[in-house]
């Protein structure tokens, strides 16, 4: 297994907690964010940056095809569990 697939994998896992955890944030009068989904979803796109960086560090500044579409699709599920998570409710 390449180390930046672990990256890749804890992303995943991050983005997947987001659906079971949750601490709701009051904003003002008209509702709450989760802040706690927020703020594991910046980790995991860290854990998505640091590993995007060791995919193309170890091949010679080019990541590989299959990581290139699994970390966009990270990426995008990322950004849809943070509007979610920052749309307040």
């Amino acid at each position: 297994m390449p180390p930046y697939l672990l990256q890749l994998l804890i992303a995943l896992a991050l983005v997947g907690l987001t659906l079971f955890v949750s601490y709701p944030l009051r904003v003002g009068d008209t509702g709450s964010v989760d802040a706690l989904d927020a703020s594991l979803l910046v980790f995991a796109l860290v854990n998505l940056r640091v590993g995007w960086t060791a995919a193309n560090g170890m091949n010679g500044g080019r990541a590989p095809a299959w990581f290139v579409v699994a970390g966009l699709a990270t990426a995008a599920l990322i950004t849809w569990a943070m509007v979610r998570a920052l749309t307040p409710r």
